[in-house]
């Protein structure tokens, strides 16, 4: 059964956790509900990365690029048709799915290293773009956005603006956790792991990867749109390839093929560096050794120290259980 006992528990556990950041963050500091909301959104947008790249081999490099297109895409609907942040931020990310999925055209016939070089140079060449669209995007001087609200609720308060992070936070991580246990994640294990056998199995292996594209852009779509309203100003300077290289970092330190790792990752390489920021110039080093050392010791990402004291070692699915009925 799709649903079964795992589902309700990551459920019940996402839900409670809302639940109590929601209780208790804006009672902290405003500086650390800050952190915790940047965290959210880059967490959405490295699960859709997990599920590109971990789970279904795809490397991409362009997520910056991805959220860059929701974020504008959302301010100047909000900006120039004085569309609300609601539907705005649908359409945002509805625009970028559609371009992760002419993305995904290269992924049919390039393998190895030629797909994230792709990948790379669209992120490069978006970007640029974007920079230059003059008034349309505020050209290399950004966008300043006017103030976001939903059916004439207004986030202007630290609480609010979680709200509405954490709301799309809880839906992205319980629909992706059930997306990978059902056939097409399944699938898109198989595509990673065995890509030959599978399509020799039936699987339809093109279509696979399609979805896997769209999935992975309208999640980073939906965190543009959430880091626009969050900012109120974007700016291609928040979109840089290091950006990009930024979120493959976040999902290999947590866990390249769970959804639990992208959401580690996302919390480790926000909160961490913010926690070091008062060493100055050692805190770099600190950082860079932290990922040295997780890398070493644990190649299954922090994720796995979970997996392992937590849950019992699972075989991955058969390839029958992939092939078509």
């Amino acid at each position: 059964m799709p649903f079964a006992r795992p589902w309700l528990a990551w459920t019940m556990a996402l839900i409670l956790l809302g639940v109590a950041c929601a209780i208790i963050l804006p009672r902290i500091n405003a500086y650390f509900v800050y952190v915790a909301d940047l965290a959210l959104i880059r967490a959405i947008a490295a699960i859709g990365l997990v599920v590109l790249s971990g789970v279904a081999g795809q490397l991409s490099l362009c997520t910056a690029a991805l959220l860059a297109v929701g974020a504008y895409s959302t301010g100047m609907l909000m900006t120039h048709l004085s569309v609300g942040f609601l539907p705005a931020a649908i359409c945002g990310a509805l625009v970028t799915c559609v371009i992760g999925t002419a993305l995904a055209a290269p992924a049919l016939r390039l393998t190895g290293l030629h797909l994230p070089i792709v990948t790379l140079a669209f992120g490069v060449i978006a970007v640029q773009l974007i920079g230059k669209g003059g008034k349309l995007t505020g050209g290399m001087g950004g966008l300043f956005l006017p103030p976001a609200t939903i059916l004439g609720w207004p986030l202007d308060t630290d609480l609010r603006r979680f709200i509405v992070i954490i709301g799309p936070f809880l839906l992205a991580t319980a629909a992706s956790v059930n997306f990978l246990r059902l056939k097409p994640g399944r699938a898109l294990f198989a595509l990673r792991d065995r890509e030959v056998i599978a399509q020799a199995l039936g699987v339809n292996t093109g279509g696979y990867k399609i979805l896997a594209f769209a999935y992975s852009a309208f999640l980073a779509g939906l965190a543009g749109a959430l880091y626009a309203a969050f900012k109120g100003y974007v700016s291609v300077d928040d979109f840089t390839l290091w950006d990009s290289i930024y979120f493959f970092v976040m999902i290999a330190i947590g866990g390249m093929t769970s959804v639990a790792g992208a959401i580690i990752g996302a919390v480790f390489v926000t909160a961490v560096p913010e926690l070091l920021s008062g060493l100055a110039e050692a805190s770099q080093l600190i950082f860079g050794a932290l990922l040295l050392l997780i890398v070493a010791f644990l190649p299954g990402g922090l994720a796995s120290i979970w997996r392992s004291w937590l849950r019992p070692r699972r075989a991955p699915p058969a390839l029958d259980a992939v092939a078509p009925e």
